[in-house]
């Protein structure tokens, strides 16, 4: 699955679903859903995720080899 690496990003850096979703201005619930695939993160949700994490869009959403 695509979103396990954003999972494994954000527990890296020690962050709750919850703080990345304020920081990216989003409701928790809606990032719960996002992040577990349910949903889509729209293109500046998904720019200000890299932002936060210091990675491209390709290391969080990129293809799996």
């Amino acid at each position: 699955m695509l979103h396990t690496q954003l999972y494994v990003i954000r527990r890296e850096n020690r962050l709750k679903q919850k703080d990345v979703a304020k920081r990216i201005g989003i409701h928790p619930q809606s990032y719960y859903l996002k992040e577990s695939g349910k949903r889509e993160f729209t293109l500046s949700e998904a720019i200000k995720l890299a932002e936060i994490f210091d990675c491209t869009l390709d290391e969080l959403f990129g293809k799996e080899n």
